[in-house]
């Protein structure tokens, strides 16, 4: 049977389609190349060898996820998608750096972790942790969420953080509490430096460290280290006689103080004298006894040492200012730290230290007669 006509045009046009994609495809290696046109794929031919020009017609990687890289010497074709993720992250001005700082970072992850190199890649950019990683060689990923707690204590060019998590991790895990909670907690409640000295120094006999403390009732004695812990709300003594100008204390504490100094010559016309207020680790490691650094409770800012002016401070007792202390200063949330009845409990007697712990504590104590100490076994 003949071939009608129209059927002899189709059969030409299908061989012409046929024999002109095998010409391209043998003659021109790119034309699977999504976006390619003259300019860059001269581009190509020019920066990319033969085994990456096949590595990019064979998987079919569009021009412009890596035309903006390719005429940097450095650049590898097989890590386009890293250069990419950390490019949309937006942490680099500098397109070189950005090449040389992935294939850094990827070289070391392809020897540690192989074929899932991707995976730790995308672990770094989702947690803003590359730089941590590129700049230090103690990066553990197990330690990932500790180490986004502990960064928000350092600065944005300080990865110290990285190793003194692992440390510190390994200390709480010894510990008998949730090591994950136990850390987010101590990281709430210090400062990088106050942080460090609890977790690197060594321990009193029978002492074990504190990781979250109540400023309103915790106790601090030779069994309770709290390192160079420092309140975040403190503020100087202003308005009240004190020994030297600059006395700090927590700013709820002071507030209370001041009333409490007013209303004491409102209703005897009397004053107390401050004498001591928070001291610092540091200032405690340069004091006579230097073993209460970190075993002081007026680290916490909360307690403070009074006396009348002109007399010795054992005198202070028998005085018309303490006794009105001892009937309203809980009024105010303070109360008697150590008390002479209570010695057998604290192991302390002192007539000058006062500590505020609240109005609801201090109630509590004045009526049930209660140092902290039993207010805390309760």
């Amino acid at each position: 049977m003949k071939l009608k006509s129209w059927h002899l045009y189709v059969l030409a046009t299908l061989c012409f389609l046929f024999a002109f994609t095998s010409l391209n495809m043998k003659y021109d290696r790119f034309y699977r190349v999504n976006g390619i046109d003259n300019d860059n794929r001269s581009l190509i031919e020019k920066y990319l060898d033969k085994e990456e020009q096949d590595y990019l017609i064979d998987h079919g990687i569009s021009v412009d996820e890596f035309i903006d890289y390719i005429t940097y010497d450095q650049f590898h074709l097989q890590y386009y998608q890293y250069y990419n993720e950390l490019k949309e992250a937006k942490k680099y001005d500098s397109l070189e750096n950005l090449i040389n700082d992935v294939n850094s970072v990827v070289d070391r992850l392809t020897v540690e972790f192989g074929t899932q190199t991707d995976t730790y890649f995308k672990t770094l950019i989702k947690n803003d942790l590359f730089y941590a990683y590129q700049k230090s060689t103690y990066f553990d990923f197990d330690n990932v969420r500790y180490y986004q707690l502990l960064r928000t204590l350092y600065s944005d060019d300080d990865y110290s953080y990285i190793i003194l998590t692992n440390n510190y991790v390994n200390t709480l895990e010894n510990e008998k509490d949730d090591t994950y909670k136990l850390f987010k907690e101590m990281v709430s409640t210090y400062d990088a430096q106050g942080l460090y000295i609890l977790m690197n120094t060594e321990l009193k006999a029978n002492a074990s460290r504190l990781y979250k403390i109540d400023t309103m009732s915790q106790v601090i004695d030779d069994t309770t280290f709290i390192g160079g812990y420092e309140s975040k709300h403190m503020t100087m003594i202003e308005n009240i006689s004190r020994l030297s100008y600059s006395m700090y204390l927590n700013e709820e504490a002071y507030n209370a103080l001041k009333q409490m100094y007013d209303d004491l010559y409102k209703n005897t016309k009397k004053r107390f004298l401050v004498t001591n207020a928070y001291k610092s680790y540091d200032v405690l490691n340069l004091e006579e006894n230097t073993s209460q650094a970190g075993y002081s409770e007026f680290q916490l800012g909360t307690s403070v040492s009074l006396k009348v002016n002109g007399i010795k401070d054992v005198e202070f007792v028998s005085t018309d200012v303490y006794q009105w202390l001892l009937e309203h200063s809980y009024e105010y949330g303070y109360v008697l730290r150590y008390p002479s009845d209570k010695v057998t409990i604290t192991q302390k007697e002192s007539c000058n230290i006062f500590r505020y712990v609240g109005k609801e504590n201090a109630q509590k104590m004045h009526n049930q007669n209660l140092c902290l100490e039993e207010l805390n076994n309760q």
